[in-house]
C-alpha cells in the first residue's frame, strides 16, 4: 500500500512540475503578449489533429507555440512576406464539437507548406490587421478565400 501511495505522489509531483514549467515557459515566451490560437498538426482524420497553443507576433513573423510543451522554439514560424490565406471557414463536423461557435479556421499557405489555424473572430481581426501591415505589394489573400 505504501508503495502505491509513493507512486501516486511521484506522479502528482511530476504533473505539478510539468504544469509549473509550462506556465513559466509561456510567461517567458509571451512577455510582449500572446494570442490563443489552435493549430492543426495532423490531417490523418477529418476534423481531428488540433493542438491548443498561442501565437506571438514579432514584426513580420508569427511564432506559434504548443500550449503544453517544454520546447522553447516555435512549432510554426510564419513570415508575413510569403503568407497567404487560402480559405476562411467555420468549424465543421468533429471540429464543431471542440471549438466554440465564435471560432474561425484559416487555411494559410507559405513557402514551407500549409497550416490551419483556429482562433476567435476577434483574434482573426488582429491577424488580418497584422497581415495588412505587410509592405506594399504583398498579397495576403489568394483567389479562393471566402468570408
Amino acid at each position: 500500500m505504501l508503495k502505491a501511495l509513493l507512486v501516486v505522489a511521484a506522479l502528482a509531483a511530476a504533473v505539478a512540475v510539468f504544469l509549473v514549467l509550462t506556465y513559466v515557459r509561456r510567461s517567458i515566451l509571451s512577455r510582449s503578449g500572446s494570442v490563443a490560437m489552435a493549430a492543426r498538426l495532423s490531417r490523418h482524420m477529418e476534423g481531428r489533429g488540433w493542438a491548443p497553443g498561442f501565437a506571438v507576433y514579432e514584426s513580420g513573423t508569427l511564432r506559434w507555440f504548443r500550449m503544453f510543451s517544454l520546447a522553447f522554439g516555435p512549432r510554426y514560424l510564419l513570415s508575413r512576406d510569403d503568407l497567404q490565406i487560402s480559405e476562411r471557414r467555420t468549424p465543421v463536423g468533429p471540429e464543431a464539437q471542440i471549438f466554440p461557435p465564435e471560432v474561425a479556421i484559416l487555411r494559410c499557405k507559405n513557402a514551407g507548406g500549409e497550416v490551419e489555424l483556429a482562433m476567435t473572430t476577434s483574434a482573426v481581426t488582429g491577424f488580418l490587421s497584422w497581415m495588412e501591415a505587410a509592405p506594399p505589394g504583398a498579397a495576403f489573400y489568394s483567389d479562393r478565400a471566402s468570408d
